[in-house]
């Protein structure tokens, strides 16, 4: 595995199994994926590291997990069997956890949802303050226990909304206690009683709880592992996450697009020794992900995330990547050899 002070750029394109062509990927859509030849493909694609999901965002887990769904079939061992390949390969392996969201979960838990969440999504956002941490940081000291990889991506780090600073927070029983340490007063019995200061010392004090639950536990398992978290930034300096304690205190700063302002803020306020990511190929809103901006980010200094859907049983992107892959497999091989 990579070593820890290792200045070398990271570079992945990945085929994403949190997700299909068609949505979110059920878990025998891609529990028949030949853990080979989905290395080979990251591989061929310039990837120098390789990555695949602890647990998917729908829910299930690609290892022998105690807690929680597995995917069907050979879907438990595909990431044992690609941890065992990139050891063999020597190249760092990454894996990833949702924190704000478990398809299956929100489906049982009513009561672990943060009011209003639905609004914004159909399937909610699961509460920092409910049990929710306590099973996530479960999982994640029981998956780096028997996989202690180089980095964890936290997707969706969030309160409410995939837009968590716009968020207004409605009260809920399980925000009693730490309103009032936040605040100073026992919570309201309406939304409209909430100020906007408070609302926003609100969401980053709980956030600041989580992150910290997620860094220790990820610390006491797999000292060795370091871990970034995707937000994603809308725009730079929101309000909710200036000086917040996950951008200071994590390892990377992660970008899920390539948008100047988004990536030369965070390049701004990074920390010694933090790593800046952005994503060239993604999110397909006009202007999010641009693979020929890779030069830029390059020069720059900053480490490089591509993802894209396939159809089921084929894991391999859908053509409509064929250009920006074209376009990262190149760029790779140029960064590779210089």
């Amino acid at each position: 595995m990579k070593k820890e002070d290792d200045p070398s750029t990271i570079m992945m394109m990945i085929c994403d199994l949190n997700w299909t062509v068609n949505g979110a990927a059920m878990a025998h859509e891609w529990a028949f994926v030949d853990a080979e030849e989905y290395f080979r493909w990251h591989v061929a694609a310039g990837s120098n590291s390789i990555f695949c999901q602890a647990y998917t965002f729908g829910g299930y887990a690609f290892y022998p997990t105690k807690l929680g769904p597995v995917a069907p079939g050979p879907g438990h061992d595909l990431f044992p069997r690609l941890y065992e390949l990139a050891g063999k390969a020597q190249m760092p392996m990454w894996s990833y956890f949702c924190v704000g969201t478990d398809l299956t979960i929100t489906g049982f838990r009513e009561g672990w949802l943060i009011p209003g969440s639905r609004e914004s999504c159909f399937h909610g956002f699961l509460a920092p303050e409910s049990e929710w941490t306590d099973l996530l940081c479960a999982r994640v000291e029981e998956f780096l226990t028997s996989f202690p990889v180089d980095w964890l991506l936290f997707d969706w780090f969030v309160y409410g909304s995939l837009k968590p600073d716009e968020f207004k927070i409605r009260p809920a029983p399980f925000m009693e206690s730490l309103f009032k340490k936040v605040t100073g007063r026992s919570l309201p019995e309406h939304a409209d009683e909430i100020s906007a200061d408070e609302n926003l010392a609100y969401k980053r004090e709980v956030l600041a709880r989580q992150f910290r639950r997620i860094r220790d536990t990820v610390r006491k398992a797999s000292p060795g592992t370091r871990i970034i978290f995707n937000v994603p930034y809308w725009k730079p300096s929101e309000a909710l996450w200036v000086d917040h304690p996950m951008l200071n205190e994590s390892d990377g700063l992660f970008a899920e697009c390539s948008r100047p302002e988004v990536v030369e803020w965070l390049l701004k306020i990074r920390k010694p020794g933090q790593r800046v990511m952005t994503t060239i190929l993604g999110r397909m809103e006009k202007g999010e992900c641009d693979p020929n901006a890779w030069q830029r980010w390059w020069k720059a200094g900053c480490d490089f995330f591509g993802y894209a859907w396939g159809i089921p049983p084929d894991f391999r992107p859908h053509p409509r990547y064929s250009e920006g892959i074209r376009i990262i497999r190149d760029a790779y091989r140029t960064m590779s050899h210089s």
